[in-house]
This record gives structure tokens, C-alpha cells and sequence, in this order.
């Protein structure tokens, strides 16, 4: 006798640590009241090092989870396959084909989230294969994108439906405990890359040193490889920026929400290929931390123009600096900020604001039957 769901969910949660895992994870805890529905993890890689890397294990993993969805298919029947594709990268599409390809015939219905933009530019590219791997894409019953595309994410795998549901997120106000001095403390937090920005700041320190020395850059994520840790370490040594620095890795629950209530600004230098969100905007946003991030693909359609986050260009160091010794010598600027971040964080990036509507989605397709 079968047991009939609603929805089967599947995704990676942490760890590793990044914004995709972490709102997938929301979507495992809710209570979906009167939504059945199911859970697969996905557990690829449990380190940002091994995120989009080949590895035999890989391959196990993805045989289990196959038979897996298999096996919840059958006794559950769930109506709809609730999946996030890839980012753009040989090893995950292929992986995202064979999975899809060997399960999607099971389920009367399929929605797409895509976290991670330029999957559609990637495909484009594949003269060869386009045709072979589009189709386990193609007529999802829904595409969901995290932020405003032109055109949307699903336009070219022809989905029925394209909608926009920004990600949410709930925030554990903690106090702020450090000391008041005169030192204005910039906070980075993410995966520690080059593509984030990482290798900028080296040059955005420097140039704040010429200046100022009361400028703190507190450094919270996990390194993307040890080499790119090495090569960071030592340019700080070179560049003479080490007391600039505070270097903190990876920090989770209390310690990570009292770094945000514990600085004075987020930065956020993104130039990064799939860049789509930057689910960090929204956490200094909820502690009305003003910003500086990059102006690039997403970034400045979550800060939005209210005037709440300073936009630079790529690769421009000293815009960032300016940006910054404007901040620490004007810190009124700083709180008007906050302030409008804060209320752009209440009006559209809360937790229940996000669930609420991945509710709907989920229910206007089983309305459709």
C-alpha cells in the first residue's frame, strides 16, 4: 500500500556552506502543513574544496540517490520533483543529466530553482551536446529564479511557468559585546575565493593603509582550496596588510550573527561568474549593516536603490576604499544606511516571506492538477 506525497525535495544541505545549501536547508525544516512532502539529501561534497569536482565517490552517491528516488516514486507517488540544477560546470550538468534523465519520468510534475545563474549561456555554447542534455531540462511545469534574469532562467529550457522568489532568511539578533573604539571593523563573509573578491581586498586594505590605520577587515568563510589560502596568506605578508586583518574561518549559529552585530559595514566584492544573490546582503540587511558590494549580474537587485548598500565596479579597489573611509569618517551615513537596508530586509527578504511563497508555487501546481 502506498502512501501518497505531494512533493519530494532534493538538495545538497550543509555542509558544505553556501547560500543554496543553506535556503535548501529551510526548505527541509518548514512545516508544510497540509503539503505532503518528502526530503533526499544530496551530500556530493562536504567541503567547498570538492564543489564541482569529479570523484569516484561522486558517482556512488549519485547511483544511491537514484535508487533512492526511485524507491520514494514508487511507495509515495509524489506528484511533484522539487530539484536545483547545477552550476554551469561539466561534472555537475552531467551529473544533473544522469539524475534527471533516469528519474523525471516518474513524476507527473517538475519544478527548476535555479540558484546559480548562466546555465542557459552554458548550454548555448555546447553546439555537440545541446541537444542531447536540453532535453531532461526541457517544459518544467515550473522554473523558479532567486533573483530578476533577462530572460529568465527557464526561458530556454521552454518552462511553463517562470517566476521570481527572492530567498529569505531569519536572523538570530544577538547583542553586540565588542568594545567602542575608534577602529571601524568591514566584514567579509563567504567562501574564500577569488571569484568572491577575496584576492581584491589584499588591494583594498593596502590602499586603506596609505590613509587610515583604524580600518579592521574581518575575514569569516571557508577557504576554496589550500592553495588559494597560501597564496592569500602570503600576499598579506607582501603587501604588509596583516594587522588590517582579522582571518576567523568558518563560523556557524551565534558566532557567525555576532560577527555581523559586531561590525560597522559588510563588504561584498562578488564578481563571481553564477553570481545570482548573495544571500550575506540580506543577513547585513536584517543587523542594518550598510554595504558595499559589487555592481554585478543580482547584486544590485537585492540591495536595491533606496540608497542602503554603495555599488562599485569590478576590479576597481579604489572605489572600495573610498567607499569605505567614507563610511568610517561619516558613521550618521552609516546609520541612514542601516536604516534602509534594514526596512528593505523586512519588506522582502524575511524567512516566512520566502516560505510563504514557495508554498503557493508548490500549491497553484497541484490546483492545476
Amino acid at each position: 500500500m502506498t502512501t501518497q506525497s505531494d512533493v519530494l525535495l532534493v538538495g545538497q544541505t550543509p555542509p558544505p556552506f553556501h547560500g543554496q545549501a543553506i535556503v535548501t536547508q529551510m526548505l527541509f525544516d518548514y512545516d508544510w502543513g497540509e503539503l505532503k512532502v518528502c526530503r533526499l539529501r544530496m551530500s556530493y561534497s562536504e567541503s567547498l574544496e570538492g564543489v564541482g569536482k569529479f570523484k569516484i565517490g561522486k558517482l556512488w552517491h549519485l547511483v544511491s540517490l537514484i535508487v533512492k528516488t526511485w524507491w520514494i516514486a514508487l511507495t509515495q507517488q509524489p506528484k511533484i520533483l522539487y530539484y536545483l540544477p547545477a552550476s554551469p560546470n561539466w561534472a555537475p550538468v552531467i551529473r544533473d543529466v544522469l539524475y534527471l534523465a533516469a528519474v523525471r519520468c516518474f513524476f507527473p510534475k517538475l519544478v527548476l530553482h535555479f540558484h546559480a545563474g548562466g546555465l542557459d549561456r552554458f548550454f548555448q555554447q555546447q553546439s555537440l551536446l545541446n541537444r542531447l542534455f536540453f532535453w531532461v531540462y526541457e517544459r518544467a511545469d515550473c522554473s523558479i529564479d532567486v533573483n530578476v534574469t533577462d530572460p529568465p532562467s527557464g526561458r530556454y529550457f521552454l518552462a511553463k511557468k517562470n517566476v521570481v522568489v527572492m530567498n529569505g532568511i531569519e536572523v538570530n539578533q544577538v547583542t553586540r559585546d565588542r568594545q567602542e573604539d575608534d577602529i571601524f571593523r568591514v566584514l567579509y563573509i563567504g567562501a574564500l575565493c577569488e571569484e568572491k573578491g577575496v584576492l581584491g581586498l589584499v588591494k583594498i586594505a593596502k590602499l586603506l593603509k596609505e590613509n587610515d590605520r583604524t580600518i579592521q577587515i574581518i575575514l569569516v568563510g571557508e577557504w576554496a582550496s589550500k592553495e588559494f589560502e597560501s597564496m592569500i596568506l602570503s600576499l598579506i605578508q607582501e603587501e604588509e596588510v596583516s594587522d588590517v586583518f582579522i582571518i576567523k574561518g568558518r563560523l556557524d549559529g551565534d558566532a557567525k550573527w555576532r560577527e555581523f552585530a559586531n561590525a560597522d559595514s559588510l563588504i561584498f566584492p562578488s564578481h563571481h561568474p553564477t553570481e545570482t544573490f548573495g544571500l550575506v546582503l540580506i543577513e547585513a540587511m536584517a543587523f542594518s549593516l550598510p554595504i558595499v558590494a559589487t555592481r554585478w549580474r543580482g547584486i544590485p537587485y537585492v540591495v536595491g536603490e533606496d540608497q542602503g548598500a554603495i555599488l562599485c565596479d569590478i576590479a576597481a579597489p579604489q572605489q572600495y576604499a573610498d567607499a569605505i573611509r567614507k563610511m568610517s569618517e561619516d558613521r550618521m551615513f552609516c546609520q541612514q544606511m542601516g536604516k534602509k537596508g534594514y526596512q528593505r530586509y523586512i519588506e522582502n527578504f524575511t524567512e516566512d516571506r520566502f516560505l510563504s511563497k514557495m508554498d503557493k508555487e508548490f500549491k497553484d501546481l497541484l490546483d492545476k492538477g
